[in-house]
């Protein structure tokens, strides 16, 4: 059976890590979702949360430290 908040989950968090989306489109995003009643206040805390978590980009903090030798 399709779920709804999973996909959405999913989508969203997905779209932040390959960057089709910045974090505060994700956001607002997961909060229009669940003004609507798509997803529930524990999926919401949850995507915002993996945003802050992972914020900047994971790729970022690892090309901004020179090389060392």
């Amino acid at each position: 059976m399709f779920n709804m908040e999973e996909f959405i989950e999913e989508n969203l968090t997905e779209g932040y890590l390959n960057r089709a989306f910045f974090k505060n489109q994700v956001k607002i995003f997961a909060l229009n979702y669940l003004n609507r009643g798509q997803i529930e206040q524990e999926c919401f805390d949850r995507i915002t949360k993996f945003v802050e978590d992972n914020e900047p980009y994971p790729e970022e903090e690892e090309d901004e430290e020179p090389p060392k030798e």
